[in-house]
């Protein structure tokens, strides 16, 4: 059997992983265009659904949402104005923010009057299955529509995500109930909505 020196060994080693990780590289780079355009879909099909369309078919996404929606970014906000479903003209503002493991984000829909949500999609990156994984199910994000980000008198105040029968002095119409087994995902998305939509009461792009 030939025995071979460790310089010879070592240098084996760092070619092949030098061509590997140039074959995985390329492959990458390959792949790039068709992984952007399935997340421009997958963007599209999540504020067209939050807007009321329900689920909207791939191959259907893009022109639906070219159709009815047009980007407007506002105060460094990415924002898009749409014709929901209904056939009110809505604001789309994307939120992110953080949840228990990772990154969450998602898409509000504000009716007309800039106060009233139209419906809400959640997405995250790590959240516990089963738990706070639940941000993106149907039942949750129902729970949004009708809500309002502002009080009676017209003061900013998001949508509070509370815990049920904690919601204190906090009106019907300003809170949603927290997700049960997943209290620091709940306050991540809390958290989100009150960080990310409070530009709204004093922009003047949007009024």
């Amino acid at each position: 059997m030939k025995n071979f020196s460790n310089r010879y060994i070592f240098l084996y080693i760092t070619v092949l992983v030098a061509v590997i990780a140039v074959l995985l590289t390329a492959v990458s780079l390959g792949l790039k265009p068709r992984r952007e355009a399935n997340q421009q879909v997958e963007k599209a099909q999540q504020i067209l659904r939050a807007a009321g369309y329900g689920e909207v078919t791939k191959a259907d996404a893009l022109r639906m949402f070219g159709e009815a929606a047009s980007r407007r970014d506002i105060d460094g906000h990415e924002c898009y104005d749409i014709r929901c479903a209904d056939g009110d003209s809505g604001l789309v503002v994307f939120v992110e923010g953080k949840g228990l493991w990772g990154p969450i984000w998602g898409y509000v829909v504000l009716a007309s009057d800039h106060a009233t949500v139209k419906g809400v999609t959640f997405s995250h990156k790590s959240e516990t299955p089963g738990l706070g994984d639940r941000i993106t199910s149907q039942e949750f994000t129902q729970s949004f529509i009708g809500k309002r980000i502002v009080d009676k008198d017209g003061n900013f105040v998001s949508v509070s995500v509370i815990q049920k029968g904690r919601g204190g002095n906090v009106a019907e119409e300003n809170r949603v109930d927290a997700i049960s087994g997943a209290t620091l995902t709940s306050k991540g998305v809390n958290a989100m909505l009150h960080d990310q939509l409070q530009f709204i009461e004093h922009s003047e792009s949007v009024k």
